[in-house]
């Protein structure tokens, strides 16, 4: 109901609040009148039975006293008398029955002056005492008496008068029935039915008499109320007002008068008066609707115009407003839309700059670039499109401060804007990169813009008093065959912006294919975390053979995978995805527990001491919990620490310095040895190096595979010999391939040897086999070679 009510608008609401207003006034109003004007009707039918009580008790007086007379003037007949003298029951009885027929009387009997009957027409037996004895008392009291009787069902209104003679002889009686004549009479003349009843008590049964009524209009009136006959005051029924009233005015004897008034005819003025009055009263509530209708249009009509240009608003229309000229609420609900349609337009306005637009530059944003390059792919419009790395941006902000690393991008993106011009999109994608879009399959017009944009956007320019420069470096994509979604562009743009940088030009195009690369990586990177946990790789070992004894003394773990769909997957390449993609302490742990158990399971075997040389990674380094990862592992391990030896590489250790030298300080605690793996090829300084805790340097294999006939690669691997025994290092040799090279570095005094020629890297159950198979030839390499049997090919002193 709540709902439908709202539902109904408001010119609705206001129809239904007015007729409402309207039907309940008309009600109200008419109801008081009409119960006020029934309540006169009541009193005015009140009046009319009073009325004719007064009437009754009238016509019952006036007939008593004429009865009196009458009566009076026969007991004077001298017939009479000598009749009642003669106290002959015939001769009385005959005189009776002249006079009763002569006055119409219904009863008429004689009694002596004590009561007792001398004659009667009732029936009743001679000498016997007379049934009325307050009649009789009240006629020996004042001479004559008047009253109502019953007798055998029947009510009368008696007389008694004296018969004298001298003195009273006897009393004359006679009685006049109230039966349906006279009440029709009495009717007739007081205009209200009429009904003569006797009740003893209220919870008896009424006693009819006459009535002016049919016996079933008497009938029904008694059975729908029969306490009508005991109520003094008016009451009514369906049909009738009534009212009892006595038949003397002294208020004595049982028999009273019923007088009925009907209801129809006492209010059928009433009825008239409301049935006018409803129409009058529909009719004004009609014209009441029809001016309401009218006002709640033109009251409504403000509210409506309103609401429909607040809809508008909400609709984010250009709504105009309604106009309204009054000055009230209204009024002022209008100013205070409009002002509230314009505050929302300038923030909508501000919101959706700031949306679109980098809040440093005033360029659009990536968010505008993206909508832009939408549409670009849907038109399949063909152009290129360029991504500009301002490069060195993160160096010269720290180098300058931020401000004024911020103003250059200010300046680069004026520049940019200046030489594209309004009609191509440019937009600042990300902290130093701008992306432009040049429509054309033109490349030759293209390079010419890239060498304006470049030419003009790189000169010189002036920061607070401070002069500098920066460069780009471009990526070009070829819209729409290098890319049909924005994650393409995305993600060939990133591939390729580093082929940029590093590029003579600074520029690079996207190649097709160079992708699949990245996909390789991102399929190694997401397989390489399934791979360590489900033990997928595995171990191998390449002995290190001591120079002097060509003993096998060390091996160097090397883990290896391949992959179910991908094959053998180079180390370097997973090596070096495990540390971008965060999984490197992960797989260097996998390596620590696997030497463990490897190195367990040879000394089960019977095979004597073996160290192992592990590879760490440059992050490793930075890794402060690597020690206590070590020394849990290996806490069980059945061979002393110091015969692991972790190979860092120089970039590695000067990657962070000084977290380096803190873990590689750690490390040594423990007692494992550290070793410089692939010296020589990395850009570290001797004076790093010398800070470095190590015990040996491992010269990279580049200066040892064609150690027997390089003089310069002799020369080189000599004097690092010497130097790493000068600091007190011992050198290891990886790459060693013939027997010429083996007695070269065993002439230096080079400690350990790692190469093809000794062995290739196996598993570890075949180390065991690997072992007793190199014996044979330890003995012959153990011997030095006299200087002369040597090939010498340089200046090194190598003979």
């Amino acid at each position: 109901m709540t709902a439908r009510v709202r539902s109904i608008g408001f010119r609705g609401r206001l129809l239904a609040a007015m007729l409402t207003v309207a039907l309940v006034t008309s009600v109200a109003i008419t109801g008081a009148f009409m119960f006020s004007t029934f309540q006169e009707e009541k009193e005015r039918a009140r009046e009319r039975l009073a009325v004719a009580s007064d009437v009754v008790q009238e016509i019952l007086d006036r007939r008593t006293r004429l009865l009196a007379n009458t009566l009076s003037v026969l007991v004077e007949d001298f017939g009479f008398k000598s009749a009642v003298a003669t106290r002959d029951p015939a001769t009385m009885t005959s005189v009776l029955v002249n006079h009763s027929a002569r006055f119409s009387a219904e009863m008429a009997l004689i009694t002596d002056r004590s009561g007792t009957l001398l004659a009667n027409l009732q029936g009743m037996e001679n000498q016997s005492p007379l049934p009325f004895t307050e009649l009789l008392q009240e006629a020996s009291q004042r001479g004559i008496a008047a009253g109502l009787v019953t007798w055998e069902a029947q009510a009368y209104q008696a007389l008694m008068v004296p018969v004298q003679a001298p003195g009273v002889r006897a009393w004359l009686v006679m009685g006049f029935s109230l039966n349906d004549t006279i009440a029709g009479v009495i009717s007739q003349l007081a205009g209200v039915e009429v009904v003569f009843q006797e009740r003893q008590s209220s919870d008896s049964v009424p006693t009819l008499y006459g009535r002016s009524l049919s016996e079933e209009e008497l009938a029904d009136i008694t059975e729908q109320d029969p306490m009508l006959a005991t109520i003094a005051d008016m009451t009514g029924n369906r049909r009738y007002f009534a009212r009892a009233t006595a038949l003397s005015r002294e208020q004595k004897g049982p028999v009273r008068a019923l007088l009925l008034l009907d209801r129809q005819k006492a209010l059928a003025n009433y009825y008239q008066l409301a049935f006018d009055l409803s129409l009058l009263v529909a009719a004004c509530l009609v014209l009441a609707g029809l001016i309401a209708l009218a006002m709640a249009r033109a009251l409504g009509r403000p509210v409506l115009q309103l609401t429909q240009f607040a809809e508008r608003i909400g609709h984010g229309e250009q709504a105009q407003p309604p106009g309204l000229k009054s000055r009230d609420e209204l009024g002022r609900l209008e100013t205070v839309l409009i002002n509230a349609t314009r505050q929302i337009r300038h923030r909508e306005h501000r919101i959706q700059h700031e949306a679109t637009h980098d809040a440093l530059t005033g360029l659009p944003n990536r968010s505008a670039m993206d909508s832009y390059l939408r549409q670009v792919l849907e038109q399949q419009t063909v152009g290129f499109l360029i991504s500009l790395t301002v490069i060195g941006l993160k160096e010269l902000s720290e180098t300058l401060g931020y401000d004024i690393g911020d103003q250059a991008l200010i300046v680069t993106g004026l520049r940019l804007r200046g030489i594209l011009g309004a009609d191509n999109m440019l937009a600042r994608t990300g902290g130093n990169e701008f992306v432009t879009f040049l429509p054309g399959a033109d490349e030759d017009r293209l390079q010419d813009a890239l060498i304006v944009l470049k030419a003009r956007t790189e000169g010189n320019m002036q920061i607070d008093q401070t002069p500098l420069a920066v460069e780009l470096s471009a990526t070009i994509l070829k819209l729409p065959d290098h890319a049909r979604t924005l994650d393409d562009m995305r993600r060939r743009v990133s591939l390729t912006r580093e082929k940029a940088l590093w590029d003579e030009t600074r520029t690079a195009f996207y190649a097709e294919g160079g992708e699949e690369q990245h996909l390789r990586e991102l399929r190694i990177i997401q397989d390489l975390h399934r791979a360590i946990s489900d033990q997928q790789l595995t171990m191998v070992y390449q002995p290190k053979v001591r120079f002097d004894t060509a003993e096998m003394i060390q091996v160097e773990a090397l883990i290896r995978w391949q992959h179910p769909e991908l094959g053998f997957v180079n180390p370097d390449e997973f090596i070096h995805l495990a540390e971008r993609s965060g999984q490197i302490h992960t797989l260097t742990e996998y390596i620590l527990r696997q030497v463990e158990r490897d190195g367990r399971d040879w000394r089960a075997a019977g095979m004597p001491k073996i160290g192992v040389a592990i590879n760490l990674s440059a992050l490793d380094l930075t890794n402060q919990a690597l020690p206590t990862l070590i020394s849990m592992i290996f806490a069980d391990w059945p061979q002393p620490l110091d015969m692991l030896t972790f190979e860092i590489t120089e970039g590695a250790a000067m990657t962070d310095a000084q977290a380096a030298a803190r873990t590689l300080g750690n490390l040594r605690d423990l007692g494992v040895k550290l070793s410089v793996d692939d010296f020589g090829t990395g850009y570290s300084s001797l004076s790093q190096m010398r800070q470095l805790p190590v015990q040996e340097l491992k010269i990279d294999k580049s200066f040892v595979l064609r150690l027997d006939s390089t003089p310069q690669d002799q020369l080189i691997v000599k004097s690092t010999v010497d130097m790493a025994h000068g600091l007190g290092l011992s050198v290891v040799a990886e790459g060693v391939e013939n027997e010429e090279s083996w007695r070269l570095l065993q002439s230096w005094g080079c400690e350990l040897a790692q190469g093809f020629f000794l062995g290739r890297p196996m598993a570890p159950e075949q180390l065991a086999e690997w072992y007793g198979t190199f014996g044979q030839r330890a003995e012959t390499l153990a011997i030095p070679r006299p200087p002369d049997t040597i090939h010498s090919t340089g200046n090194g002193g190598m003979t």
